[in-house]
């Protein structure tokens, strides 16, 4: 399954429907395995540094699949290709219907600080991840991300 993203923003300029579609598929899936007493897996792929993603957008990502009981291996860092909406804002730094501007993570620095937060179950990562959510003013998510305890399902 390719979801790709959660935020609406960042999947309108993928040209890809909301996250709300994804939930859905996913509570359709959990039913039918609970219903057949089947042991099917959903292995989401996520994309960090895409166009329009900023850090904010890949905590609020960390924040739902994990609320979702999914901890990320099958993800990718924003690579521009040829002849693509994305690569063309990447490049531009313009939205190519709207001429919007649009962020792009360009440094290694600003990508690292993106996908960091696939891996926030990784304890080698957890400090950096509250240094840098309390940098962005959401401590709200520090709690949501790493409270032992199983977050609140609002999805399921």
């Amino acid at each position: 399954m390719a979801p790709e993203h959660t935020s609406d923003q960042v999947l309108s300029l993928m040209r890809k429907p909301s996250f709300e579609t994804f939930i859905r598929f996913k509570q359709i899936f959990d039913r039918i395995n609970r219903q057949h007493n089947l042991r099917q897996q959903l292995v989401p792929y996520f994309i960090s540094s895409h166009p329009g993603c900023k850090e904010e957008d890949m905590a609020e990502l960390a924040v739902l699949t994990k609320q979702m009981d999914f901890q990320l291996e099958q993800v990718q860092d924003f690579t521009p290709t040829p002849m693509t909406i994305a690569t063309e804002a990447w490049y531009t730094g313009f939205h190519p219907y709207t001429l919007k501007p649009v962020y792009s993570a360009r440094t290694q620095k600003e990508k690292l600080a993106q996908r960091q937060y696939f891996f926030w179950y990784i304890p080698e990562n957890r400090k950096q991840i509250i240094d840098s959510l309390r940098r962005l003013k959401r401590s709200d998510l520090i709690d949501k991300l790493f409270s032992r305890e199983k977050s609140h399902r609002r999805h399921k």
